[in-house]
């Protein structure tokens, strides 16, 4: 019963961790439309109400989304969406 409670215990810390990250990430993002047309922008997850909001909004694909999901800090990935370049800069 112990062991039971024990796993059940460890199972939870780790699912509420999750949570915690999940609502703790923040990109820096930098779109590119044209030679003469770019933005950057800071996405941080505390307003979204699911995981990678932003990038789905935006058009990313499941690929793309997976790539984002399992960067680590100070990461760079560059993706093409549409017409745009999307470089994005996880910073925390």
């Amino acid at each position: 019963m112990t062991i039971q409670r024990n796993n059940l215990w460890h199972r939870l810390v780790a699912a509420f961790q999750s949570v915690m990250d999940f609502q703790q990430r923040i990109w820096v993002v930098h779109v590119r439309e044209s030679r003469f047309q770019d933005e950057s922008f800071i996405v941080s997850e505390d307003s979204f109400t699911t995981p990678l909001q932003w990038m789905s909004k935006k058009g990313y694909s499941e690929e793309m989304l997976s790539k984002v999901e399992l960067m680590k800090r100070s990461q760079v990935l560059e993706f093409t969406v549409g017409d745009c370049q999307h470089r994005l800069m996880r910073v925390k």
